[in-house]
């Protein structure tokens, strides 16, 4: 990962992370309990404003029109409940200790959310069309962020030329404008349909629990599936998951695995809801046979906090996981490394799989280890990207400073993107934060690097590509 910028930008992250509506911090390196960058779950924790996410984490915006601080932007975001808001972030995405986006390259600007640099693009269209699910601005909808006919609000019941997703009725909200024939890319330029996802040779072999020989590795990620509020298991999003588990089952060749990003579920850390949740997901997945599914811990897993740790405790939800995700591959732990070799024995490959929500000495010790270990590739699947307040990210970035990795695969933040050796997959159900669909991605092994396909889950059309050489 990149190294920690100098002090000035920590100074200049802080200042952006100020809100002219809470008082003094008492300590100048913390956030206000309740004010911009300080952590949250539910919009509840905010002081005059919403959970939503930004710098790559849940954190508290104030709700806006155009008044916020000379170093936020007042964002169009979507609430941890799914709602339409607008709140005042850090313009570069930056909340102490975590630097942001810096500077970016020409044609490039931040995106808060994730905290990266993106490519600079259009809006989307504007038309009156159904794109899949999605009612553009122009369509009445579902959706009730704002009242049509008041101000700025659409007909679709959104503003800033957001647009409705009408798939889980009566739970319609608002999301950011799509690619694909609906708008501009993600990605930079205009984005298209593949005719494939695959490319090459269909790979032989296959992987168990604990690893495996294949020709050439070909894998899935499947990220965050919850719904919008804690113990909301009604509205659970059971059809866009299951969905995505059949469009997995579905694929010629099939992935030889699935690594899923976390967040199963929300759910109080005491109630009965986490199993329930939980078997909800675990039946969706079930209908893929191909391989085992290695599921990484997320927070909601623990508690629900960014920062939780179950290291020394045994909630609901952290048991209704274990049982439902660890046990099933043999394991007793919720971090594991899962070996993989060539079948002309050319390459190895380790999928080390970390659970941040349940970190101590004794996982850090291990991750070291298994790191230092060598393999020709090397993946890394946890919950939180970089800037996230959970117990491990800033241990796990530091070691991975210095050692050899290829990919590092997260969620927490309910989109898609990438970024270097970064891809983020969490747009498996939970509310939409970025300008993507709900959908899923495979890794594929080929001469040039690792092929990662972005889909759509609807339509199980391939919608972007890119490689990490």
């Amino acid at each position: 990962m990149t190294a920690r910028r100098p002090a000035l930008l920590f100074s200049l992250a802080l200042a952006a992370c100020s809100s002219p509506d809470a008082p003094p911090s008492p300590d100048a390196s913390m956030p206000v309990v309740g004010s911009t960058c300080s952590p949250c779950t539910v919009s509840s924790d905010c002081i005059g404003g919403a959970c939503v996410q930004y710098g790559g984490d849940d954190r508290c915006g104030r709700t806006c029109l155009s008044d916020c601080a000379s170093a936020e932007r007042c964002l169009d975001a979507t609430s941890t409940e799914g709602k339409q808001v607008r709140g005042c972030v850090p313009a570069s995405g930056a909340c102490p200790p975590f630097p942001g986006c810096g500077a970016c390259a020409s044609g490039t600007t931040c995106d808060p959310t994730t905290a990266t640099c993106v490519p600079v693009t259009g809006d989307g269209g504007v038309g009156s069309q159904l794109c899949g699910t999605l009612a553009p601005p122009a369509r009445a909808s579902c959706c009730h962020s704002c009242t049509p006919g008041d101000s700025d609000c659409q007909s679709n019941g959104c503003y800033g030329g957001w647009w409705c997703d009408t798939a889980n009725q009566p739970s319609c909200y608002c999301t950011r404008p799509p690619g694909g024939s609906c708008g501009s890319s993600s990605d930079g330029g205009a984005r298209f349909v593949l005719d494939a996802g695959f490319v090459g040779t269909p790979p032989t072999g296959n992987v168990g629990p604990t690893g495996g020989t294949v020709s050439k590795l070909y894998f899935a990620i499947v990220g965050d599936s919850r719904p919008g509020n804690p113990d909301d298991t009604a509205h659970y999003p059971t059809s866009i998951i299951t969905k995505i588990y059949a469009d997995l089952a579905a694929m010629n060749p099939p992935p030889q695995f699935v690594v899923a990003t976390g967040d199963y579920m929300f759910a109080s850390p005491t109630s009965p809801t986490a199993n329930d949740q939980m078997a909800i997901y675990a039946k969706a997945a079930a209908q893929f046979r191909n391989g085992p599914l290695f599921a990484a811990m997320g927070n909601h897993e623990c508690t629900g906090a960014t920062a939780s740790n179950c290291s020394t405790i045994m909630t609901t939800n952290y048991a209704a996981y274990r049982k439902a995700m660890v046990a099933p591959l043999g394991q007793t732990l919720p971090y594991y490394v899962v070996n993989i070799g060539a079948s002309d024995t050319s390459w190895t490959a380790k999928l080390v799989v970390v659970a941040c929500n349940a970190w101590d000495p004794t996982q850090s010790a291990w991750l070291q280890t298994t790191l230092a270990r060598p393999t020709t590739y090397t993946f890394v699947a946890r919950h939180e990207p970089p800037g996230a307040n959970a117990p491990c990210v800033n241990e796990v970035d530091n070691m991975l400073t210095t050692a050899s990795y290829d990919m590092l695969i997260v969620g927490h933040t309910h989109t898609y993107a990438h970024s270097g050796k970064q891809l983020i997959v969490g747009n498996g159900g939970a509310p939409i934060t970025g300008g993507v669909p709900y959908g899923y991605a495979t890794v594929e092994q080929t001469a040039a690097g690792f092929l990662v396909t972005q889909y759509e889950y609807s339509s199980a059309a391939p919608v972007s590509v890119y490689v990490v050489p």
